[in-house]
């Protein structure tokens, strides 16, 4: 379930955006099975753990604001 918890929380945020994009579910979803890989390659309360949950963290952040700046072209807000 401790997981699950950070996909809950991205899903809800990318779905209060009223800019919602199929890049920014592509990012969460990807970001998910990140974090449900770092689930079954160790073991909690691990400093591997941490460092995976991490590296999956950058790696939403930085999905997600590519998507936001291709949204941005889309719109023609620069």
């Amino acid at each position: 379930m401790r997981i699950a918890l950070p996909f809950i929380f991205i899903t809800l945020a990318a779905c209060s955006n009223q800019n919602n994009s199929p890049e920014l579910n592509q990012c969460a979803q990807q970001n998910y099975q990140c974090e449900q890989n770092c689930s079954l390659s160790s073991t909690e309360q691990t400093m591997t753990r941490q460092i995976c949950s991490g590296e999956c963290v950058e790696k939403y952040n930085s999905c997600k604001a590519q998507a936001e700046e291709l949204s941005k072209i889309r719109t023609g807000q620069y």
